[in-house]
């Protein structure tokens, strides 16, 4: 987290409503910068709860999907994907619903602790944390742990050197707090680098259906002209996996250093889109084609702006692509969940807590 945290999706709102956007919205942009494979857990606390804005809430995802949620209007941990739900007994659910209520009650004491230090009163205040680790294509492994007050960086702890990076002078006295107990970083580079790890390998296991699944993306080409430009938009929507090439080329050739790109986001459905524009002269446009390259797709596709002659056409092709999931998704869900009922599961497996039981929140 670095500055201000970005928020896409509501930028012109001030707290309550900005704060809530910034988890909901920028925090799962910042863990899908991530490896092959990630688990992720973003925490944020609000000192002035309203309705609609809890004073805590937690969330897990992996790779991009949300598994998990807790906040403090409902008090209970509760899975939020079927897969999470089939291999998870209720001693599980009940072990983080615990985690979660010492959390809240931790990050109401921070929130007190941190405005007295900063010498604040008289307006709402945030505190957030991300931590997670991922698993690289090479085998390897990583992991974060960070900090943000009011959405600025606060303090961040630095796996390799065993030590807390504070951002300011208030962060400096929670960096001496936890460096002065030696064993607090033990205890978070063993839950990055084991715990954390474990419990992402086996939520893979779990999910793997989920996971591993490839959608192609639907991509749509449009134009706006103003002032003898004419700008070109390619929009890719309700693909996955997350990483996708979208290219924009003038006679076969490509021309990144003129395209400008917009973030790779979230879809409600687990899918992503993503889009990116060139500006051109208008009567240059039938030279212009959006490349996308997917893992779903066996080679590149090649898409140009259509006139409004052919939308008709577009669309009814884009309503069959959608019925042709919709009943492929429902077939391969329908053979997963009847896998899962013939193989049973291991009840036990949720007995000891998930990954986020050994990522005990502590007083700054």
């Amino acid at each position: 987290m670095h500055g201000e945290l970005p928020c896409p999706a509501c930028p012109k709102r001030r707290y309550p409503n900005r704060e809530l956007c910034t988890l909901r919205h920028a925090l799962p942009l910042l863990l899908l910068m991530s490896g092959f494979h990630s688990l992720r857990y973003f925490h944020m606390a609000v000192s002035e709860p309203s309705p609609g804005v809890p004073q805590f809430v937690s969330v897990g995802y992996v790779d991009g999907n949300l598994i998990d949620h807790y906040d403090s209007e409902t008090g209970r941990t509760v899975p939020r994907a079927d897969w999470m739900a089939d291999n998870l007994d209720q001693q599980y659910w009940d072990i983080e619903t615990q985690i979660g209520q010492r959390n809240q009650q931790v990050y109401r004491i921070n929130l007190d602790t941190l405005q007295g230090r900063y010498n604040q009163s008289g307006r709402a205040h945030t505190l957030q944390r991300m931590l997670g680790c991922d698993i690289l294509e090479d085998g390897s492994t990583r992991g974060y742990e960070q900090y943000a007050y009011d959405g600025r960086d606060f303090i961040a702890f630095d796996l390799d050197k065993m030590t807390f990076t504070a951002a300011d002078a208030v962060a400096q006295i929670t960096k001496r707090k936890w460096e002065k107990d030696r064993s607090e970083a033990a205890r978070r580079k063993h839950y990055l680098k084991n715990t954390c790890i474990e419990w992402l390998r086996k939520y893979m296991s779990y999910g793997r259906a989920v996971l591993e699944r490839k959608e192609r993306p639907m991509v749509r080409v449009s134009g706006k002209e103003a002032h003898g430009i004419l700008t070109l938009y390619c929009r890719a929507y309700g693909f996955y996996p997350r990483p996708i090439t979208v290219s924009w080329l003038k006679n076969g050739e490509v021309r990144d250093q003129e395209t400008e790109w917009g973030s790779i986001a979230p879809n409600s459905d687990g899918t992503y889109y993503t889009w990116a524009s060139i500006e051109a002269l208008p009567e240059e446009k039938d030279k212009y084609r959006c490349r996308v390259e997917h893992a779903s797709l066996p080679e590149p596709g090649l898409f140009m702006w259509e006139t409004e002659s052919n939308l008709f056409t577009i669309i009814l092709a884009v309503a069959f692509a959608i019925l042709l999931t919709v009943v492929v998704t429902g077939f391969v869900f329908w053979k997963y969940k009847s896998g899962r009922k013939k193989e049973g599961y291991d009840s036990a497996a949720g007995t000891d807590g998930g990954a986020d039981s050994s990522a005990k929140e502590v007083t700054v």
